[in-house]
């Protein structure tokens, strides 16, 4: 793909000037253009070529959309304006990929529905080895570079079905009003945020859990990616961000273990919203997959296997840095397929695009109190890691979605 197609100056307007939600998701929508608009036709030509009915899953999209904070609603009626696609194929590539896939993958689905996917590690000080921390000297921040030596570390290898249609891309949203900027990597022409960094170096990441409420419609479930970032937007500490959290009832929450972390405090917090408790885990290496550890949950063969090898890689360490998250995001004990951290496709299972099968589709790595990302898009093993600072210009191929087709098809 010719990446020079796309308009550089978008990206130094968004972060120079000011912008309201709308704007930036118009903005951010002409950059991620391409990606979105071949991700939707292909999607459609499947559901057509299938004979897909996507009313039940249009049904629970539309539900779900009221749910969102007013300022992601406009944002996502702004950024769907700019993309000349089918909008019903597009609603549901927002609001209902994971049971979209569900109908469109060969055989009987996915080899696990449910936990849906990801591994997650957090090392906080005195376990995390400093290599001299990220350079963040054109970033903006008010954490004390002072504070300690090396910040805690969070690593997310992001585990989704349909990767062949869910390009990913670096994005930046500059401070808007009275919230924070932030940056994270995630689906191209989405609202959604699964783990991010904000402009006050507060990291915020989750692995999903199969814990939600019967009785509890979609117009009043807090999505997971909404949580998130919400808490980049509203929070500069670790603290704030629990009594964020903690301010919604339990009840209206999705499952999830959300990773916390600033420049000195970390917290690893359960969120259970059948048994209406959050349970915090303050150790100082802390790893989760798919399961509660400190409750009852859906505990699947993948969740437990993944977390047994994190913990034999991780809880003998004496010392950990980045590199030693970075190979640990890259570890194929019990693979290929569900069972292995670094997740690839099985043998003969429905690529390119992957729908019946959780793959990897892409590994961050955050330190507290540093507003940057240190980001392999697709399978760590097969990629380099890129590192991105807030206010600095990132590389156009990973704006616009490209890097991502590229590595993919």
């Amino acid at each position: 793909m010719d990446d020079t197609a796309v308009d550089t100056t978008a990206y130094t307007d968004l972060v120079a000037g000011s912008t309201s939600f709308p704007e930036q998701a118009r903005r951010r929508g002409d950059t991620e253009r391409e990606a979105v608009e071949w991700a939707i036709d292909e999607l459609e030509s499947i559901v057509d070529e299938q004979g897909g009915n996507l009313e039940p899953l249009l049904e629970y999209a539309r539900r779900s959309r009221e749910s969102l904070p007013e300022r992601h609603l406009r944002a996502y009626e702004a950024m769907a304006e700019t993309f000349d696609v089918d909008p019903e194929v597009y609603d549901v590539y927002v609001f209902a990929y994971s049971e979209l896939c569900e109908e469109l993958a060969d055989g009987s689905g996915r080899s696990e529905k449910n936990p849906k996917g990801c591994t997650n590690a957090l090392a906080a000080p005195p376990k995390v080895e400093s290599d001299g921390g990220f350079d963040t000297d054109s970033a903006e921040t008010t954490a004390d570079p002072c504070a300690s030596d090396a910040g805690p570390l969070v690593l997310k290898n992001r585990d989704i079905a349909g990767r062949g249609t869910r390009p990913k891309s670096i994005i930046e949203q500059p401070p808007i009003d009275d919230y924070y900027g932030f940056l994270t990597v995630d689906t191209c022409g989405t609202i959604s945020t699964f783990k991010g960094v904000n402009d006050q170096g507060l990291v915020a990441a989750n692995t999903f859990i199969d814990s939600k409420r019967d009785d509890v419609d979609p117009e009043d479930q807090l999505r997971n990616g909404t949580v998130i970032r919400m808490i980049l937007e509203e929070c500069a500490t670790v603290d704030e961000a629990r009594e964020l959290l903690e301010s919604h009832p339990t009840r209206h929450l999705c499952g999830q273990t959300l990773f916390l972390v600033d420049a000195t405090d970390t917290s690893l917090l359960e969120v259970d919203p059948v048994a209406e408790r959050i349970v915090v885990d303050d150790d100082p290496v802390v790893t989760r997959t798919n399961h509660f550890v400190n409750g009852e949950s859906t505990q699947t063969e993948s969740s437990t296997e993944r977390r047994e090898r994190s913990l034999e890689l991780l809880e003998g360490a004496d010392r950990l840095d980045r590199d030693d998250l970075w190979n640990f995001a890259q570890d194929h004990a019990n693979g290929p397929g569900d069972d292995s951290i670094c997740r690839h496709p099985e043998l003969e299972t429905d690529e390119p695009h992957a729908f019946g099968q959780l793959t990897t589709a892409s590994t961050a790595i955050f330190e507290g109190g540093s507003p940057v990302i240190e980001v392999a898009m697709g399978n760590p093993c097969k990629t380099e890691r890129t590192r991105c600072a807030f206010g600095d210009k990132v590389p156009t191929d990973l704006r616009t979605g490209h890097r991502c087709l590229d590595r993919l098809h």
